[in-house]
């Protein structure tokens, strides 16, 4: 400790410390400097000596594609000590910025400051687009070889010189007459494609394909998907469509997936074959097509960098324009939809076919005394099977002739004692029951709530409540040793849970014949509901249809006008009305509608404002005052917060005027004489059930001869296209101006006609009311 505090003191000294930093600071300069040196002489001698290639991937390592590229390129230089391959990795995959693509310009400007490359192999569209934007700024003058374009053409290259490489092109006919030839009654092909880059262009370059299959097939695109949707879309497919999977590197929710993640998702999830076109797809779901070979890219791409290098101008090294593809099938997905090898094209190539006679059985072959044995087993065996089968025909027809009884009874008691007999019959074959109870679950499958488990007669027990549970959570019945859970997946059931316990053993083929059984009958109970409720709906349409009126001559001559209404419902029964009624012999009462809400309940309030309509119009000749009396009306029990908009008017025919007042409905339009348009100047007025005691402004129009008034409802101008575009009071401005010669009813069908084929598509969302009323001469 003391020699410590002797060194201490004397190296605080001020004069010792000046001196020793500055021997220290000597010692660094001197070694800097040749260090340098060094460093210097060794980049001059392998700058000499070496030549340098830089790889740019436009993707990552481990994307398959982007692995065979660059396996080709480095099996290509690997007997040349005397080149360096520098590999980098774009990853646009997973990023595809413009701050993305500045970032990595920035990395390369500082990693390659002082290294500067012979030529530069760049794979796929990203490398390549980069490369146009910065090689001269980053690699001034370098040869550039590219490989893996996507529907190359000279402008992908414009603005570089010394460029050459090989083009990447799906045989996209190839493979759409491919489709037509292995499965004939295709009709629909599903597209799959991510927003990428290369997606898109890939994309574009199918699109270009398929213009001549228009007539032949039809094609919809799952683009902008999330991966459930995608997986949901593609198993409901009918049998004539397939899907062509293009690239899928991200969804519609920005998840990224791998090939390998995407492909056996969807190939699992789909209920039709799966194409592809590119080889590294293959073996990971899809049945095959004519496929693009990636490493054959990266392996021409290393030849042309060769000819580079031995001195050629790249220039001058022509771009090798045919990509090479064959044809490739999964076996494994050919038997999974039929498809036989006879029919694939000549010199297509099979992956994953199982292997030859001798190396599948040899086992077999050198142990014939054992099959002996193993055939007895199996007689064995199918002679139980046997048994087991006749048992399921016996259970399968005691069902089939059972639910005709089950669905017969018309009281709780009687279904309980139908369903107790046929599962004797089909499960207990004949042995006693010691023990039943009926529950009724009113809660949700898979989630069990013992609050919603009651018992139709006497008290559950936990043993009982333990079973139910399992049965719920699972979603199917029950058999466990000698007891078994009836469980009908119909709520409207009653007693749609039965518990019963035996003198019988249960096996796999008991608990396979309760299911049949529970799901026929609640698939049959579920039928006679909907059987039930469709009837009723037919029933209200037609009484709806009924309370309209339909044949207008009856006030058309007396009236002097031509006259025409129509109403087309979304559902089965409507909110719009329309009326037209004489309410002495000079005046005629119109009026149309639009309830807030759709069907039943809609309908209803419908059929209440068109009855006081009438009612109050044979009263009074106002249509102010008539829409004020039936506001009040139906604001009364209005406990449902329903209301309509209502255009009313009257027309005087001696006179031609037209009285009218508005509850918050849309403005007709006016055509007159000469064919010129107008909209009807209107008060907007507040719709009726919304304020009691709401007062209505009157206005008054004069009609001339040959003048018309067109009344709709927002049915015609909400009506929305399958790109989201509203039909609009323009689009209904010039149709009616196109077709001012038409009489009344071809009009209206005219115009019904327009809306239906503007948003075919997409459906009709909103009930449709139109009428028109001209003045005759």
């Amino acid at each position: 400790m003391e020699r410590l505090q002797k060194t201490q003191r004397r190296f605080s000294n001020p004069m010792i410390h000046r001196t020793i930093s500055l021997i220290l600071c000597l010692i660094t300069f001197f070694s800097n400097a040749a260090l340098a040196q060094n460093d210097k002489v060794a980049t001059h001698n392998h700058v000499v000596s070496n030549k340098h290639i830089l790889l740019l991937n436009s993707y990552n390592k481990g994307y398959t594609w982007t692995d065979n590229e660059v396996q080709a390129i480095e099996e290509g230089f690997a007997n040349d000590t005397s080149t360096i391959l520098r590999i980098e990795y774009m990853d646009t995959k997973m990023i595809n910025t413009k701050d993305h693509f500045s970032l990595l310009k920035q990395l390369f400007e500082h990693k390659y400051e002082n290294i500067k490359f012979d030529v530069i192999i760049a794979t796929d569209d990203d490398a390549l687009k980069f490369l146009r934007q910065y090689r001269e700024t980053l690699f001034p003058g370098t040869p550039v070889v590219f490989a893996g374009i996507n529907n190359f053409d000279i402008t992908k290259i414009a603005g570089l010189d010394k460029v050459t490489g090989v083009n990447e092109q799906a045989d996209f006919s190839a493979n759409l007459e491919l489709i037509l030839q292995l499965q004939p009654k295709t009709k629909d092909i599903y597209v799959i494609a991510d927003q990428l880059t290369a997606g898109k262009l890939i994309l574009k370059e199918f699109n270009s394909s398929a213009a001549p299959f228009q007539d032949r097939l039809n094609f919809h695109y799952l683009i902008g998907l999330g991966m459930a949707d995608v997986q949901d879309k593609v198993s409901k497919l009918p049998s004539d469509a397939v899907v062509f999977y293009l690239t899928f590197f991200r969804d519609g929710n920005g998840v990224g997936f791998s090939p390998w993640e995407a492909i056996p998702l969807i190939s699992e999830s789909a209920s039709v074959p799966l194409y592809g076109q590119v080889d590294y797809m293959m073996g990971k779901g899809i049945l095959g097509g004519k496929v693009k070979s990636s490493y054959y890219q990266g392996q021409v791409a290393a030849e042309l960098a060769k000819r580079i290098l031995d001195g050629e101008n790249a220039s001058e090294i022509p771009i090798v324009l045919d990509s090479p593809n064959y044809y490739m099938f999964d076996y494994e997905q050919m038997q999974r939809f039929g498809i036989e090898d006879m029919h694939l094209p000549k010199d297509a190539i099979v992956i994953n076919e199982p292997q030859t006679f001798y190396y599948k059985y040899k086992t077999l072959i050198w142990t014939v005394t054992g099959v002996i044995a193993t055939l007895l087993l199996f007689i064995f065996v199918l002679l139980v099977n046997i048994q087991k089968r006749k048992r399921a025909q016996k259970g399968l027809q005691d069902i089939i002739e059972a639910m005709a009884s089950v669905l017969e009874q018309d009281s709780l008691s009687k279904i309980r004692e139908a369903l107790v007999d046929v599962i004797h019959r089909v499960i207990f074959l004949g042995k006693p029951i010691d023990e039943i109870a009926f529950f009724n679950y009113t809660g949700k499958l898979k989630d069990f709530e013992p609050e919603n488990l009651a018992p139709l007669s006497g008290e559950k027990d936990d043993h009982q409540e333990k079973l139910i549970r399992q049965a719920i959570e699972h979603e199917s019945c029950l058999t466990s040793s000698h007891e078994c859970v009836a469980l009908f997946k119909n709520a409207n059931i009653p007693a749609n849970v039965a518990y019963m316990k035996g003198q019988r053993r249960f096996d796999d083929m008991d608990q396979d014949l309760l299911e049949i059984l529970t799901n026929n009958v609640s698939m049959a109970m579920e039928s006679l509901e909907k059987n039930k409720i469709q009837q009723s709906l037919e029933t209200a349409r037609k009484i709806q249809l009924s309370m309209l009126p339909h044949d207008f001559r009856e006030v058309s001559e007396p009236f002097g006008v031509d006259i025409h209404a129509n109403l087309i419902a979304a559902k089965e029964v409507g909110g719009d009305l329309y009326d037209c009624f004489a309410i002495d012999d000079d005046h005629l009462c119109l009026t149309v509608g639009d309830v807030s809400d759709k069907g039943v309940p809609a309908a209803l309030f419908m059929a209440m404002a068109k009855t006081l309509i009438r009612a109050h119009a044979f009263h009074s000749q106002n249509p102010h005052e008539i829409l004020h009396k039936v506001n009040n009306e139906l604001i009364r029990e209005n406990d449902q917060c329903m209301f309509v908009t209502l255009f009313l008017a009257i027309y005087n025919h001696k006179e031609g005027t037209l009285a009218y007042a508005n509850g918050g409905h849309n403005p007709p339009c006016i055509i007159k004489a000469d064919g010129t348009f107008s909209w009807l100047p209107l008060e907007t007025g507040v719709a009726l059930g919304i304020m009691d005691d709401m007062a209505f402004t009157p206005q008054e129009l004069k009609l001339n001869s040959g003048d018309g008034l067109f009344i709709y409802t927002d049915g015609v101008t909400e009506a929305t296209s399958p790109k989201s575009e509203l039909f609009g009071e323009e689009r209904l401005k010039t149709l009616l101006e196109q077709h001012t010669d038409l009489s009344a009813e071809p009009l209206t069908a005219k115009v019904i006609d327009e809306v239906f084929e503007f948003s075919a598509e997409a459906g009709q969302a909103d009930d449709i009311t139109v009428m028109f009323i001209r003045r005759q001469g």
